[in-house]
């Protein structure tokens, strides 16, 4: 991107394969004046990626569907995500949506990576959204196991009474889609929860 930006590249030697267009969908904003909301013109952006990308073109997009119920963003997400796919663009598509992953794990054309962390987990009965996360700034192979937005919470300072009710609501959350999802025996759900925890 650099280089097709005419950035200095800071490398000794680099190989790049020329692109026709490099497409970014990032951040929020809105244009409240002109009646539209930040998913608004997040989703009209990336319809105008959509009708102009090609596959050799690259599109970032980072969060797409954030900005509505979550049904509704994970399934705008995914269907953007197949359709980039389909086209064989290239794309770096960040996403917290886990099913977004899930569903495009088996894709040859696809690879997962997450950005990576070390978690120590305190000894005790609850300690769900309790967690030390050291964030690594790697990328690492794979999806993430799992969010870890209570531990964010908490250094971005909100109070521990609002973080140890978001961990435990999370946890709750986490189990229905388990049993959703057959997992029914408490142990195997446990022994399931354990091991999305481990990054």
């Amino acid at each position: 991107i650099m280089a097709h930006v005419g950035a200095d590249v800071p490398a000794a030697k680099f190989e790049m394969t020329a692109m026709d267009a490099v497409f970014v969908r990032m951040g929020a904003k809105d244009n409240l004046a002109g009646g539209q909301s930040t998913f608004m013109v997040e989703l009209s952006e990336t319809g105008a990626m959509l009708r102009r990308a090609t596959a050799n073109s690259l599109v970032v997009l980072d969060e797409l569907g954030r900005g509505t119920a979550t049904a509704d963003g994970t399934a705008i997400a995914c269907a953007v995500a197949s359709h980039l796919i389909d086209a064989r663009c290239r794309t770096l598509f960040s996403t917290h949506y886990h099913r977004l992953a899930d569903d495009h794990a088996r894709d040859s054309n696809v690879t997962l990576a997450h950005m990576g962390c070390r978690v120590e987990t305190p000894s005790g009965a609850s300690t769900y959204g309790r967690e030390t996360v050291t964030f690594l700034y790697t990328l690492a192979s794979g999806a993430c196991p799992r969010s870890y937005g209570v531990n964010v919470a908490r250094l971005a300072g909100l109070p521990e009474s609002v973080c140890i009710a978001a961990a435990a609501r999370a946890a709750h959350l986490e189990k229905g889609q388990l049993e959703k999802l057959g997992v029914a025996d408490a142990s195997a759900r446990e022994t399931v929860i354990r091991a999305s925890r481990d990054v």
